[in-house]
């Protein structure tokens, strides 16, 4: 707690009471090695007596440096949070020596463009990123006095995903793979018709299940949790021939697996289930949930990556997704029951 009775402590404070001239303690903050070991022990003791903390923007306006950035989301109700890309966005920014503020903007992306550019201009922050679309009135540039604003639009203002976070290839992969295990009746569990990565999931399955001459019963639409999932497992017709249902996320999964249990058909014997996510505890369920786990670690360092390369005047690095979602093949499925010995 300082002890200049409420007011904010200054350099000049710290330099009288170590002792030594305000240039002295300007050049430690700065981190000037060759302060001697004495006048160095005396500031420090002087800076955390008096709880002296740097003015930033003050220094900003000195060495042009705040060493802070910004990441724009949007602010929304909805319970996810893209906690992951968020983690590895800002361990990127560390790794360059910077600071990152999240800031949750509410209104869409106009309001979200006023916010960029108000950070932008003032003085606290080096550069912007947004990972939701702006509007026209920017498109990843850089603001007078230098500052970038970049967007890497991977969200919607609903915190829906956007762009790379709608690709729904994996579909291949998990109808492709059922059928290599006898599987030729399916059905698919989705999110709230409208959720634009739940429509995209749905479009893709449709299309491989149709490629492989295979049959789809149908799907059923609803919320994104277990309940969606148990209704549409106990609307099936008891002599129905679905044996896998492929579920847009593993709520809806772990949903049918309850849906499946309740009216004794077994998972992977009689049906087979895949989910979507990865949530940590599927791999814990049993049977433990195939399902897709999507990299958000690798989107929220190439964002990042991206607006550390325009600060250094560098070329960003090259934008390689291909590894962004991978099906993780669990005890869920298996083969389908004609197809077993």
């Amino acid at each position: 707690m300082s002890l200049l009775e409420g007011r904010r402590p200054t350099l000049k404070d710290v330099a009288k009471l170590a002792n030594v001239s305000h240039q002295t303690v300007s050049r430690f903050v700065s981190g000037d090695p060759a302060i001697r070991e004495e006048n160095r022990a005396r500031i420090q003791a002087a800076i955390d007596e008096l709880g002296y903390r740097p003015n930033i923007v003050a220094r900003s306006m000195r060495v042009r440096r705040t060493g802070l950035l910004s990441v724009v989301v949007p602010a929304t109700a909805a319970p996810y949070t893209p906690a992951k890309m968020m983690s590895a966005t800002t361990a990127e920014a560390h790794a360059f020596g910077y600071e990152v503020e999240v800031v949750h903007v509410a209104g869409g992306m106009h309001a979200r463009t006023d916010r960029a550019f108000e950070l932008a201009d003032s003085g606290w922050v080096e550069g912007v990123l947004s990972l939701a679309s702006f509007d026209d009135r920017v498109r990843s540039g850089t603001r007078p006095g230098g500052v970038p604003i970049l967007e890497f639009p991977v969200y919607d203002d609903n915190l829906h995903g956007a762009g790379i976070m709608l690709d729904a290839s994996p579909m291949i992969e998990i109808v492709g793979r059922l059928a290599e295990l006898g599987h030729r009746h399916f059905f698919h569990v989705g999110g709230p018709v409208g959720h634009p990565a739940s429509n995209e999931r749905q479009a893709v399955y449709e299309r491989a299940v149709s490629a492989r001459g295979l049959v789809s019963h149908g799907a059923s639409r609803g919320p994104f949790d277990g309940s969606t999932g148990v209704d549409a497992v106990a609307a099936l017709p008891e002599d129905t021939p679905v044996t896998a249902i492929v579920c847009a996320n593993d709520e809806l999964a772990a949903g049918v697996l309850m849906g499946a249990s309740q009216r004794g058909w077994a998972v992977p014997d009689r049906l087979s289930v895949t989910g979507w996510d990865n949530r940590q505890v599927g791999q814990y369920m049993p049977p433990g949930l195939t399902t897709v786990i999507v990299d958000h670690e690798l989107v929220g360092r190439t964002a990042m990556g991206k607006l550390i390369a325009t600060l250094r005047g560098e070329q960003p690095p090259v934008e390689d997704f291909r590894a962004l979602n991978a099906v993780a093949w669990r005890g869920s499925t298996g083969p389908a029951p004609e197809a077993r010995p």
